[in-house]
């Protein structure tokens, strides 16, 4: 077993290559963004889909004080109409404060007893079996006077087109963060080729093929691109977990959304958890399949 098992060659690329560190570091900062824009993603999807079931389940019939008509008169005989008409599951009058309490953000919390204040009544939608609203809309402008019904479609269609559109910005910070992993990987690769031109010429010599240098230099862009994934994973999951503890249990706004993302239920956890630990094999995907393609190019040119 001689002296070939002895002075067996060293790696063609040194572990402590200033090229790859760069690298490292530089693709686990893409991976960290990569997670921050899935966190968001994810995010995004749940919080419309709360957001436009929650509307879609209900509707509001307002009514108006008129001159010459006793609103809660006519508001008996809308709550009357709502619950007698097919596809509505329930119908709740609101008290007037509750449509003061609307205006507050306009006027302030002042004395409104003076002012013709529209009520309100909350309508319950069968969501197995939905109204015909235009029906709906029509019964109660010819039987109740004042009434203005709100399904708040225009609501969930103006929700909808903001997550679309986040959406998209979200997937092309994907893109754009992808593109920039590969020009990234492209430069390490001429660098760490250039760099141990020397070696690469003596095993040329000696026989060696492309296939067993670019092989070599392959486990070394392996490993780059599983540090920098399991670094960006971990600064991710930290990140939300941060924002987890910004604010209180409840209280809304994004350290909810960030406790929802990382405490939800299994099945739903599941998704998430499957999505972020995505960004580890994509980076090694990028790693190799970017440096192999580059280095077979490469080495052709060295011949």
């Amino acid at each position: 077993m001689s002296a070939m098992t002895q002075n067996r060659l060293g790696p063609i690329v040194p572990a402590g290559a200033g090229s790859l560190r760069s690298l490292t570091v530089t693709m686990a900062v893409m991976c960290y963004l990569a997670c921050l824009a899935i966190g968001a993603l994810v995010l995004i999807d749940r919080a419309v889909e709360s957001w436009t079931s929650g509307l879609s389940r209900e509707a509001t019939v307002q009514v108006r004080q008129l001159r010459g008509a006793d609103v809660e008169q006519e508001l008996a005989k809308a709550e009357a109409l709502l619950r007698g008409f097919p596809g509505i599951a329930g119908a709740d009058v609101l008290d007037r404060e509750a449509g003061a309490k609307l205006l507050e953000p306009w006027l302030g919390s002042q004395n409104l007893d003076d002012l013709p204040i529209p009520r309100l009544i909350r309508v319950t939608i069968d969501e197995t079996s939905p109204p015909d609203y235009a029906a709906l809309e029509k019964a109660l402008a010819s039987k109740v006077k004042g009434t203005t019904l709100d399904t708040h479609r225009r609501w969930q269609t103006e929700l909808t087109r903001m997550a679309r559109a986040l959406s998209l910005l979200s997937y092309a910070v994907l893109l754009l963060i992808g593109i920039s992993a590969i020009a990234m990987v492209i430069f390490a690769t001429r660098t760490v080729l250039e760099a141990n031109r020397p070696v690469v010429d003596v095993l040329h010599l000696v026989g060696a093929t492309d296939g067993y240098i670019s092989r070599q230099i392959d486990r070394r862009f392996l490993k780059t691109g599983l540090w920098a994934g399991l670094i960006g994973v971990c600064l991710g999951l930290f990140t939300f977990l941060l924002l987890g503890f910004t604010g209180a249990e409840g209280a809304g706004g994004i350290a909810d959304a960030s406790r929802s993302l990382l405490f939800a239920p299994p099945a739903i956890a599941a998704r998430s958890y499957a999505l972020l630990f995505a960004v580890p094999v994509v980076a090694i995907l990028i790693s190799l399949i970017t440096s192999r393609l580059t280095l077979i190019r490469m080495l052709r040119n060295v011949q």
